[in-house]
């Protein structure tokens, strides 16, 4: 099987079996001109973020290292309750890592960790790890 087959592949799975999600990102831009380290006074703003809707699959962090995610991460995430297997979303595959949290129905969660499974070039699946 090529890449692109193993792509499709995936995304069928993770779209038969999963739900959708939406990965955020927070508004940069501080409350007061000249001081980055004070928060926004809207860091949800629509205006100010970047949202992306995908398709994953939830599974606790126990699980995951059956799934290859590396020991050495869940023990720098001890934090982390759950993780996201996700599908390469179709807008912005390879940036992923820009997001700060993940919306689940009502729920959000901070992101505390996102790897890749990326065989040569083709990234097939993200582990979204959050906290909640």
């Amino acid at each position: 099987m090529s890449s692109e087959e193993d792509l499709i592949f995936v995304k069928e799975m993770i779209r038969e079996e999963g739900r959708q999600i939406t990965l955020s990102t927070l508004d940069p831009d501080s409350a007061i001109e000249g001081k980055p380290w004070r928060s926004a006074t809207n860091p949800r703003d629509p205006e100010n973020t970047i949202r992306t809707t995908i398709s994953a699959v939830n599974i606790p962090l126990s699980s995951a290292s059956s799934l290859g995610i590396r020991s050495e991460t869940i023990e720098l995430y001890k934090n982390t309750k759950s993780v996201f297997i996700a599908e390469p979303g179709e807008d912005t595959p390879e940036d992923f890592d820009q997001y700060h949290v993940v919306i689940d129905g009502d729920q959000e969660s901070k992101i505390s960790f996102i790897e890749k499974l990326k065989p040569a070039d083709t990234t097939l699946l993200y582990y979204i790890g959050v906290e909640s």
